[in-house]
């Protein structure tokens, strides 16, 4: 595996990463779902040396190596990223978010316009504190999540808690389980061998806090972000899958309806797992955004 990197951020909190690619080439920090940590989004290194990018994929607070942020906010997250990028010696660089990485990647977008060149929002999360995106196609179980997060989060603990057991101790039927939820595209992801095999890693390696990390992050998105999604002035690329059961398309068409000037890759017969196929094209895109300026001089 690659080596995973650990720094202390100002309020004595550790933030972990993994930096993969030549130092000079075009910066994309990527982020995470949930749950999950810096192995779900680095584990292709084909892909990655492909792309030309360096990637450097973060484990949000509370997953991996990095400490749980018990009061966070999801506007907290730039300030942690800014510090990765001093310490870096970063100046410019991209941003991508898979999943529940997506409202990370925005949130970034959002305060960080003086550094970062272009954002990816890959089968995002919207924010479901609006009436239209609670609910509707989404999965059953992430329709309940999203209930119980509006009204009381910590009742969200055990249940992360229970999954977060059976994920590390009965992988293999977990995923067997979640596969009868899923769209043919995103079972036969699943079934690749390096994908299942990077599934078991993140899940034998999973923090202690991911239970509580889980359970945050829908309770955050669940929430007002704390920014107006229009006032946002980096280019912003978002990419979806029509076939996606765990974040509705309408949650990508919301983005890009009120981000200005986002665009809106729509990949038909995709699902939930389309960054596994098209991370080389994701990586690519917003390390040179239109306009053809590379993200790190």
């Amino acid at each position: 595996m690659t080596d995973t990197h650990v720094m202390i951020l100002n309020d004595g909190r550790e933030l972990a990463w993994v930096d993969i690619g030549p130092r000079r080439a075009p910066v994309v920090m990527v982020f995470h779902g949930t749950p999950g940590s810096r192995i779900q989004v680095s584990y292709d290194e084909g892909a990655i040396v492909a792309s030309g990018v360096r990637l450097i994929a973060l484990d949000r607070p509370g997953y991996g190596h990095s400490t749980f942020h018990k009061h966070r906010q999801l506007t907290d997250w730039p300030g942690d990223v800014a510090q990765l990028a001093d310490h870096l010696k970063l100046q410019h660089f991209s941003v991508a978010g898979v999943s529940g990485g997506g409202p990370h990647a925005v949130v970034c977008a959002r305060f960080l316009p003086e550094r970062i060149v272009a954002a990816g929002v890959v089968s995002g999360v919207g924010p479901m504190s609006e009436r239209s995106l609670g609910g509707g196609d989404m999965k059953g179980v992430n329709r309940a999540l999203t209930a119980v997060a509006a009204r009381s989060p910590w009742l969200l603990h055990p249940l992360f808690w229970a999954q977060d057991f059976a994920v590390r101790h009965w992988p293999e039927p977990v995923l067997r389980a979640a596969a009868k939820q899923m769209p043919a595209a995103d079972v036969a992801t699943m079934a690749r061998d390096d994908v299942k095999a990077a599934f078991m890693e993140d899940a034998r390696r999973s923090s202690k806090t991911t239970a509580l990390a889980a359970a945050q992050d829908f309770a955050l998105f669940g929430r007002e972000w704390g920014f107006r999604l229009e006032d946002i002035v980096v280019p912003v690329h978002i990419w979806h899958g029509d076939a996606d059961r765990n974040v509705p398309l309408t949650h990508a068409r919301h983005l890009a309806e009120r981000i200005p000037g986002a665009r809106l890759h729509l990949i038909e017969g995709e699902g939930h797992l389309l960054a596994v196929n098209h991370l080389e094209e994701i990586l690519r895109t917003v390390a040179v955004p239109a306009g053809g300026s590379e993200a790190q001089k």
